[in-house]
């Protein structure tokens, strides 16, 4: 859940002033920093369940983990469209971060297969 609140707060610090066509301030930075390490760290905590655990065959923890390799992804693409000022491309990026995040955590949650 730490994951997706960091997420929607870098998404909203870089994109608000990017689609005002104003440039970010600068606290957009600790907040990227922090989504991404939250994020990498709940997947890499995945990871060590997966391999530690009797988890292999099951299917939800491969999807944490791509999930995880795709926020990551958006992450640098959003992060490059901020640092060119390019709001429709940085606007697909976050979007892609946080849907990926919240269907992921809402499939980790039910866990329907």
């Amino acid at each position: 859940m730490l994951a997706c609140l960091t997420t929607v707060l870098w998404a909203a610090l870089a994109l608000l002033p990017t689609l005002r066509h104003r440039p970010a301030p600068r606290l957009w930075r600790p907040f990227y920093i922090a989504a991404m390490a939250t994020t990498g760290l709940s997947g890499i905590t995945g990871l060590v369940i997966v391999w530690m655990g009797g988890w292999l065959p099951f299917v939800f923890p491969w999807l944490g983990l791509i999930a995880i390799a795709l926020h990551g992804v958006a992450g640098v693409r959003g992060r490059k469209a901020l640092a060119i000022g390019a709001g429709g491309p940085l606007a697909t990026a976050v979007t892609i971060q946080i849907v990926t995040l919240i269907v992921i955590y809402g499939l980790m949650t039910v866990k329907p297969f």
